[in-house]
């Protein structure tokens, strides 16, 4: 099973690691990855072109940064992301998901025991779960370094994993 919404992946400068990806393709889940223009390149010769798509350099241009540096330092992922955003609603979607490229996997919590997740069904329960609610706009998984186990006689943090849909 896959999520029903439609799955981004914000990406700068990691064609060669592209973990999250690599993550997605060994689930089989089905995703768009945004990059830049000038490394679009880069992206294409490892990842399906038609799963590619290259950000307006508009939305970068139209990125208000909050701060008095500018563009500076860049924009960061925000302009990607409003971009991921308003894909999602010219495909007629009503949420959507937004990850990060640094994701190496995802697991899940029971009864104490992280468990890998070998599917997308998980993105799936969590799309249920949010619309049994109208108040939820937005949503997300835990990072794993917060989701706490007992390993012997002390508990052990984790990397993290971030992945958030929204209402589009």
């Amino acid at each position: 099973m896959n999520p029903k919404h439609p799955v981004y992946i914000v990406s700068k400068g990691r064609w060669e690691s592209r973990l999250t990806s690599k993550a997605f393709d060994e689930m089989k889940v089905p995703y768009f990855i945004v990059v830049e223009q000038q490394e679009y390149d880069n992206y294409a010769s490892v990842i399906a072109p038609e799963k590619i798509l290259v950000l307006d350099k508009q939305y970068l241009r139209d990125y208000d940064t909050c701060d008095n540096l500018g563009d500076t330092l860049g924009v960061g992922a925000g302009a990607a992301r409003n971009f991921c955003w308003q894909h999602s609603i010219s495909i007629g979607a009503s949420w959507h998901w937004v990850l990060d490229d640094n994701i190496d996997g995802f697991c899940r919590l029971n009864r104490n025991e992280r468990h890998k997740v070998t599917s997308g069904t998980i993105f799936r329960i969590a799309e249920d779960f949010v619309e049994r609610y109208e108040n939820v706009s937005q949503a997300g998984f835990e990072y794993r370094f917060l989701c706490w186990w007992q390993q012997t006689q002390e508990s052990l943090r984790s990397d993290l994993t971030l992945g958030f849909t929204l209402a589009s």
